[in-house]
């Protein structure tokens, strides 16, 4: 896209291209507003990233907070860096949420012993969500959680799609409620 019409209709792009990359819960505020003027038509893809110098820190605290924040219709991910990976993305399975991981993440085992593949950290990560009876999904499946290729028609589908109230009607006044 020119950088001469970014406020353009966005509708026509991927919904990875408009996913919210927050470190803080407060970030992705921007993209209900996209939505609510049709700008942005597609699903809420959430991914947290702790990575302190301004973001939220990687604590259990703030990261329940960011989920907790999190729209009803939203996907959310977690990733952490370094010695946090493991701990965070446990938790992040035991609360039921998808997490990602890989060399560019941390190369150190906890002990810092020796490096992980992503193969290996991949490998991990599998064999505790089958330890916490969580399925792991196949390719298509992530595709289908990540709503890939989804658009909808118009904002009001958009924000109840996403988990927000709808857009005032002219005239109306007070608080927006679901209908």
């Amino acid at each position: 896209m020119a950088a001469t019409d970014h406020h353009s209709k966005l509708s026509r792009s991927r919904p990875a291209d408009w996913s919210a990359k927050a470190g803080t819960g407060g970030q992705f505020n921007r993209n209900p507003h996209m939505m609510r003027r049709g700008d942005c038509n597609v699903p809420l893809i959430m991914t947290w990233i702790p990575i302190g110098g301004g973001a939220d820190s990687m604590t259990p605290y703030n990261m329940t907070n960011f989920l907790n924040a999190a729209p009803d219709g939203a996907v959310v991910t977690f990733e952490a860096q370094m010695n946090n990976v493991l701990p965070l993305n446990m938790m992040a399975i035991a609360l039921g949420q998808h997490v990602r991981c890989g060399i560019e993440d941390t190369i150190w085992l906890p002990d810092r012993s020796r490096k992980m593949s992503s193969v290996e950290q991949v490998e991990q990560l599998v064999r505790i969500a089958k330890e916490c009876g969580r399925h792991v999904a196949n390719g298509k499946e992530a595709r289908e959680i990540y709503k890939i290729g989804t658009f909808y028609k118009d904002a009001d589908e958009t924000l109840a799609k996403n988990g927000f109230a709808p857009n005032r009607k002219p005239g109306q006044k007070g608080f927006l409620q679901h209908t």
